[in-house]
C-alpha cells in the first residue's frame, strides 16, 4: 500500500454517518492507505453536500441516499460506491392500538417537513410515506404534522411532546420506545422496509479519476475499519470516545462501535432497496424517472476486492458478531 500517492479527504457526513470515518483515521487504517482527513464536516441538507462534491470541495459524502438519483437524471457526475445498508425497521407510536397502517386514514402524524430549509430531500420522512403507500394508503390519507425543520437533536424531544400532549395521533420511530410506552402510548410493529441506508460513499466521477485509485481506497478504509471493529471491540469504542467532541453534531449515541461491526464486509446494493429510495426520488423529483436507478452505483471497486480475495480473507480473520466462521 506504500505506493499509493497521498490524498487529503475532505468530507460531508449527514446524521450519524461520520463513525466509520472516525474509527479509519482514529485506527490509522486511512494512514495504512496514505490518506488523512482534512475536514469531516456534518450538514443536515443534502443540496448543500452534493453541492461541495460538484465544486470540487469535498472528496466524498456519507449518508445520501434519495437525491443522487436526481442529479443521475440533470447528467452530473455523481455516483455511488457502496451500500453498506439496506434496510430500515420502523415502528408506529399511537395514542390508540392499531393493527395496520390503514388505520393511520386521516390521523396526524408527527414527523419532519419534507425538505430542509435549501432543498434537502429529508430522507427520514420519504420513508414514512413510503411506508404509508406500501401499508396500502396514499400518502394524502394522512395529516402530516410538521414539528421540526430536519431530524436534529430536537425532533425526538418534539415528537415524544407532540404523542404525549396529543398533538399528535401518530409518529413513525426508529429507536428505542420505552419513553412511549410508559408514556400510555402504544406500539404498532413493522416489517422490514428494503432500503438503501448507512453511511453509503457518494462521490463524483471527476474525483474519482483525479484522485489515485481514491475508489480502490474508500472502500478498503471502509472494510478494513469493519474488520476492526469486529476484532477490536474494546479499542474501537475506546479510540470512537476520544473523537466524540470533534465530531459531536450529527452522532448518534450508544455503542458505536459495535455498529461498525455490524456492518457487511460486501456492502453491495440490495436491488430492492434501491427501488424504493429511487421510488422516493422519483415521488419528489419527477425528472428523476428519465434513467434507471441503475445508473448511479458503481461497485466495479468493491467487485474487484471481493474477486481478488481481499474480503474474504477479512471475513476469515474477523467474522460478523454471533456468525462463526466456517471451519
Amino acid at each position: 500500500m506504500s505506493d499509493y500517492e497521498p490524498i487529503e479527504l475532505r468530507g460531508y457526513y449527514r446524521a450519524g454517518h461520520s463513525t466509520v470515518w472516525e474509527l479509519a483515521d482514529a485506527a490509522g487504517i486511512l494512514g495504512q492507505l496514505n490518506m488523512t482527513i482534512k475536514s469531516l464536516e456534518f450538514t443536515e441538507s443534502s443540496s448543500k453536500a452534493e453541492g461541495a462534491l460538484f465544486e470540487g470541495r469535498v472528496e466524498f459524502v456519507s449518508g445520501n441516499h434519495i437525491s443522487p438519483y436526481k442529479h443521475v437524471a440533470q447528467n452530473k457526475p455523481i455516483v455511488c460506491l457502496a451500500s453498506p445498508g439496506n434496510q430500515v425497521r420502523d415502528v408506529v407510536i399511537t395514542r390508540k392500538p392499531i393493527e395496520s397502517v390503514l388505520e393511520l386514514k386521516d390521523k396526524r402524524v408527527a414527523d419532519t417537513a419534507i425538505e430542509d430549509p435549501i432543498g434537502g430531500y429529508h430522507h427520514i420522512r420519504g420513508n414514512h410515506m413510503l411506508e404509508v403507500i406500501q401499508g396500502g394508503l396514499d400518502v394524502e390519507d394522512v395529516d402530516w404534522l410538521v414539528i421540526a425543520d430536519y431530524m436534529g437533536e430536537e425532533f425526538p424531544r418534539a415528537q415524544f411532546e407532540a404523542m404525549r400532549s396529543g398533538k399528535a395521533d401518530a409518529t413513525f420511530l426508529a429507536g428505542g420506545t420505552d419513553d412511549f410506552e410508559q408514556a400510555g402510548l402504544h406500539v404498532h410493529r413493522l416489517d422490514p422496509m428494503p432500503m438503501v441506508t448507512g453511511p453509503t460513499i457518494t462521490t463524483s466521477v471527476q474525483t474519482l479519476q483525479e484522485k489515485d485509485r481514491l475508489g480502490e481506497r474508500l472502500l478498503k478504509a471502509y472494510l478494513l475499519t469493519v474488520a476492526f471493529a469486529r476484532q477490536n471491540p474494546e479499542k474501537a469504542e475506546q479510540l470512537l470516545g476520544a473523537t466524540s467532541s470533534q465530531y459531536s453534531e450529527g452522532v448518534r449515541r450508544g455503542n458505536r462501535a459495535a455498529s461498525v461491526a455490524r456492518m457487511p464486509l460486501r456492502p453491495y446494493p440490495d436491488n430492492q432497496a434501491v427501488a424504493n429510495a429511487y421510488e422516493l426520488c422519483c415521488m419528489q423529483y419527477p425528472e428523476a424517472k428519465t434513467k434507471s436507478p441503475l445508473a448511479l452505483w458503481d461497485t466495479h471497486y468493491l467487485r474487484d476486492l471481493d474477486l481478488s480475495g481481499f474480503i474474504d480473507e477479512l471475513e476469515a480473520e474477523a467474522p460478523r458478531p454471533g456468525v462463526r466462521p466456517e471451519s
